[in-house]
């Protein structure tokens, strides 16, 4: 199949690749025998089993129906050596335990599993997730083939028995590649993962100036695509900072013909790879004329308002919920004192570190999204989702300070003290004295799942 067909198949909302993904288990010797596999299916909470079968000649393939959520899938099930796969070419999706990743390399085999995502891409993610677990319920690694990363099973265990699906962001990753020239860094972003979601891949290529703003940007136009992809050199808005941002894309082989035939992530940069499969080059519209998104690095900066789809917003805000009794108890056992206000709150929330939990005398850091209804809303669904520093916590009120600044909210400020109700909880995080932070998709790092 070639690009140009599968660029119109992407257009009609229709999939390209599958999804495909493994896991090992933790003990020696597990048995990934037809019985054991159709019996884990069968007995599964979760989804429906319709039918199971062998592929003929080949004792180690299978075939299974699945019903989940009112949708059916196909699903291929297979057994490898774990030999076959470089656990070091591999980037980490979360944090995994050094133990769990040599026992993972220390077993013989791993089940391998392969599905198309149906009109749901999450739902369809949270279903391969919760075959994996049925099948090998005590696992020390989850492999993602589609955005090259590894996915702690702690993880898995905490997310497959939960009726929330993960984040988006374990759908895909985002690499950065830079050259270095005269002392000028230029940086090539590029997604892997997307295909699978019934959407192009994302770049953004030649940036010189703003790598964290662009990383950020190319992020959030992630999240739009996997629920609405647009079409090729169609207008979109992903965000709003007094003026709307106003993104388009064209394919990677059109892209190239106006870039310099040195630019980084050029076609010398993409032969015999995976990167010449569909993929849409980010421009900035102004004026109706296609620019680098690199205009947009002081808005970026500036703390503007991404949108959100509401279904997205909704997930996060059920997940927070189911996870809050975490951040009670570890706000309970920790917040002896006020803690310090961070020096940098944003660069906090959107960093990331991998500092396990530690008992301290220090103070921890207890921060809530929440969602407040606009001035002049007109529906209940116009709200604006602002930060706070949590004080108090009673029943199903919270006590908080406001650490950014509204731009509907009149009344409200950065610094404004209020009593709120847990409905409108849409997020939170925990941040360490070491400065590890915890979020609701990364709650089992604090042990208490």
């Amino acid at each position: 199949m070639d690009n140009k067909l599968k660029y119109e198949m992407l257009a009609d909302g229709e999939s390209v690749v599958s999804s495909s993904m493994g896991i090992i288990p933790m003990h020696k010797g597990f048995a990934f025998s037809e019985d054991s596999i159709k019996s884990a299916l069968k007995s599964s909470k979760y989804f429906k089993l319709v039918s199971f079968d062998k592929q003929e000649d080949d004792r180690d393939t299978y075939y299974a129906e699945i019903e989940y959520c009112g949708t059916s899938y196909e699903v291929k099930l297979f057994v490898e050596p774990v030999k076959n796969i470089g656990l070091n070419d591999f980037s980490f999706a979360n944090q995994i335990d050094e133990n769990d990743l040599k026992t993972a390399q220390e077993q013989s085999a791993f089940l391998s599993t392969s599905l198309f995502f149906g009109d749901n891409i999450l739902e369809s993610f949270h279903l391969q997730l919760k075959i994996m677990d049925a099948i090998v319920p005590e696992a020390s690694l989850v492999l993602d083939f589609m955005s090259y990363r590894l996915l702690s099973a702690k993880w898995l265990k905490m997310t497959a028995k939960s009726d929330i699906p993960p984040s988006p962001d374990y759908l895909f990753s985002l690499h950065g590649v830079y050259s270095e020239d005269k002392g000028t860094k230029q940086y090539w972003f590029h997604t892997h993962g997307l295909l699978r979601c019934r959407s192009i891949e994302l770049e953004i290529l030649g940036v010189t100036a703003g790598p964290e703003q662009m990383n950020d940007l190319i992020n959030m136009v992630v999240k739009k695509f996997i629920k609405d992809p647009s079409r090729e050199s169609e207008k979109f808005q992903i965000g709003y900072d007094g003026l709307g941002l106003h993104l388009a894309w064209l394919r990677w082989e059109e892209a190239l013909k106006d870039l310099p035939d040195d630019v980084l992530g050029g076609m010398k940069d993409r032969e015999g790879n995976v990167h010449t499969e569909p993929a849409g080059v980010l421009f900035a519209v102004e004026d109706n004329i296609l620019v680098s998104p690199e205009i947009f690095v002081k808005t970026l900066a500036d703390n503007p308002i991404f949108y959100i789809s509401n279904e997205e917003t909704q997930r996060m805000s059920d997940l927070a919920r189911e996870r809050f009794p975490i951040f009670k108890s570890m706000f309970e056992k920790t917040n002896k004192v006020a803690p310090p206000k961070p020096k940098s709150f944003l660069s906090r929330i959107f960093g990331k570190d991998n500092t396990e939990a530690q008992p301290s005398q220090e103070p921890w850091d207890y921060i809530v999204k929440l969602g407040l209804t606009v001035d002049d809303a007109t529906t209940e669904t116009e709200k604006e989702h602002l930060w706070f520093r949590v004080s108090d916590l009673q029943e199903n009120l919270i006590t908080c300070e406001l650490l950014n600044q509204p731009y509907w909210i009149a009344a409200l400020s950065a610094g404004s003290i209020g009593t709120y109700p847990m409905d409108l909880l849409t997020d939170w995080v925990i941040y360490s004295p070491q400065g590890g932070s915890y979020s609701p998709d990364s709650a089992y790092r604090l042990g208490t799942m």
